[in-house]
């Protein structure tokens, strides 16, 4: 997961929502940007899912996410791509 917000807001949000997942901060929006994640005239990111490969590839990009059905979503996608579920 990556996000826009500091360091320190990211690590209270993982705590909070008990993630188990690394998250990327990026307060300066480098890699927002790179991704496309900004749109011109905003100053807040898109909440886009990027499906990477293990070759490092973009295989999807999912513009349409609801944070409210997001877990089911990707879940659904991952399965869609083939990518098999750890034991």
């Amino acid at each position: 997961m990556a996000s826009v917000d500091t360091l320190d807001d990211n690590t209270k949000f993982a705590q909070m929502h008990g993630a188990d997942f690394p998250i990327l901060a990026d307060p300066d929006k480098k890699a927002a940007t790179a991704y496309g994640v900004i749109p011109e005239g905003r100053q807040t990111a898109a909440r886009w899912t990027f499906y990477i490969g293990p070759d490092g590839r973009i295989l999807f990009v999912d513009k349409r996410v609801q944070a409210h059905t997001a877990g089911e979503g990707i879940a659904a996608k991952l399965a869609e791509l083939g990518v098999k579920k750890r034991q």
